[in-house]
């Protein structure tokens, strides 16, 4: 089966910034996965061990992916659905589709799965509680687990679940002695910040943002991701007294706040712009940017939709554009920044109402945006403002890009392997795998894929293996 696709070759950002690809970016972003982060998440009571077996369907030793690899955080090492540890992926895949190594029952939510070396970390609903658990990435089995009792406000909407949905963070501290401490961070549905040990999974340090913080009650739940910064886990945190705030890693400690700030689901980035670093983030009405070292707003631009709110984005480069994307009337816009005396300017260079990312993941290679509107996988250049395809088929699809293709999973399970460039879009195979509604990202490690709906979790190996 063909359609046209597009594949361009990936760029590594810097923090978030693509550029394009050399041998020596890719071993700096080995070098950098190394530092590998640790991992904080939620739970105030209850610390149990294991359930179900997972079901394996292959039993070769080499499927988990290696100590020097990790996916710490959403998006990926750089945040970006960009994959540059050279992955080298089989193409085309087997008619049955690439080999399921083990999968196991989970619970609702839509949080990524993270992966340390030989771990993964999920978070899940059961029954009335939030749960995180560490997994062996080779056959899924359970090393641990954490829960805690996590019961929605009255005035929240659970039409579509209760979560947990806010991808986890891996952080690190390290230490002037050599030494580090990790933590696993996760944001619960209502709020419940929670540091576990990744190791064991007990608590190192917990809030609750909305009673200790004043913070928003999210009417969908909180599912904006974590972010690390030198020691600090950012959180999005908004109500009438916060916006972002910053916890020391390893004591739980507010160590920076910005001003007040509304938040959205969307997940913050870090840019560097004239010199500095800067949070960027989506709030119900607009994207914000506040400087990291004097926590002061630095820019602001309208991004609003009928709903006010935002799940998507943003997509920053080098070249200085950033481009945001909402659903319904939201559309699309590129925005210039530039900084010159210490004061930023924002211009608006294109509108497109008809590209309307929702909350799925999409990919900036160059000056392409390629990422899925309503059922339509689309590649726009965010310069010109120009539609260079448009292919149906791709319903709320996420994207991840490796290895010069790509891999698309959209709302109905389906899991596609593609090559993308400006001029078309080829997808070489496909296979159902997931039930409806499949809206989390997959996470690729080496040639491990994992992908997870409201009931499972799965492995794949897409090496070339698969083929015999």
């Amino acid at each position: 089966m063909e359609r046209n696709m597009i594949v361009a070759t990936p760029g590594r950002p810097r923090r978030n910034i693509t550029s394009k690809l050399s041998e020596e970016l890719k071993a700096t972003a080995r070098r950098d996965v190394l530092l590998a982060f640790a991992l904080l998440f939620a739970a105030s009571s209850g610390f149990v061990q294991a359930d179900p077996a997972p079901t394996t369907t292959d039993s070769s030793p080499s499927a988990v992916a290696t100590q020097e690899l990790s996916w710490p955080q959403w998006g990926g090492p750089n945040r970006n659905f960009i994959v540059e540890d050279g992955s080298d992926l089989a193409s085309p895949w087997p008619e049955e589709g690439p080999s399921i190594l083990w999968q196991k029952p989970l619970g609702g939510g839509y949080s990524q799965v993270l992966v340390d070396g030989a771990t993964l970390f999920v978070t899940f609903r059961r029954g009335d509680n939030d749960v995180t658990a560490a997994l062996d990435a080779a056959t899924g089995e359970t090393h641990w687990e954490h829960s805690h009792a996590s019961a929605p406000f009255p005035e929240q909407r659970i039409e579509f679940g209760v979560g947990p949905n806010a991808t986890p963070l891996l952080a690190e501290r390290r230490h002037a002695d050599g030494t580090s401490t990790k933590r696993l961070i996760t944001v619960g549905f209502t709020g419940r910040l929670h540091a576990l040990d990744p190791a064991t999974g007990k608590v190192a340090w917990s809030h609750d943002l909305v009673k200790d913080f004043g913070g928003k009650q999210q009417r969908f739940g909180n599912s904006s991701a974590p972010i690390a910064y030198r020691d600090m886990a950012i959180v999005l945190v908004g109500g009438e007294q916060h916006g972002a705030i910053g916890f020391d890693i390893e004591t739980g400690a507010v160590s920076w706040r910005s001003p007040v700030l509304d938040i959205s689901y969307a997940s913050p980035i870090v840019i560097e712009l004239g010199g500095e670093d800067q949070l960027v983030f989506m709030t119900s009405k607009e994207i914000v940017g506040v400087g990291l070292a004097d926590a002061k707003v630095k820019w602001r631009h309208p991004h609003k939709n009928q709903y006010s709110n935002n799940c998507a984005g943003p997509w920053w480069g080098e070249d200085g554009l950033m481009f945001v994307s909402s659903q319904a009337d939201g559309g699309s816009r590129t925005l210039r920044l530039a900084a010159e005396g210490g004061k930023v300017s924002v211009e608006e260079i294109a509108r497109e109402r008809n590209l309307k990312i929702f909350h799925n993941s999409a990919v900036r290679l160059g000056d392409h945006l390629y990422g899925a509107s309503g059922s339509f996988l689309v590649a726009h250049n965010i310069k010109t403002n120009e539609e260079a395809w448009k292919v149906r088929g791709f319903p709320k699809a996420n994207l991840l890009v490796a290895d010069d293709k790509a891999l698309l999973l959209d709302e109905n399970g389906m899991l596609t392997l593609a090559t993308l460039t400006p001029e078309k879009l080829t997808v070489i195979s496909q296979v159902p795998l997931l039930a409806k509604p499949a809206w989390t990202p997959p996470t690729l490690v080496g040639t491990r894929l994992y992908i997870r709906d409201k009931e499972k979790i799965m492995a794949l190996e897409l090496g070339a293996s698969t083929e015999g």
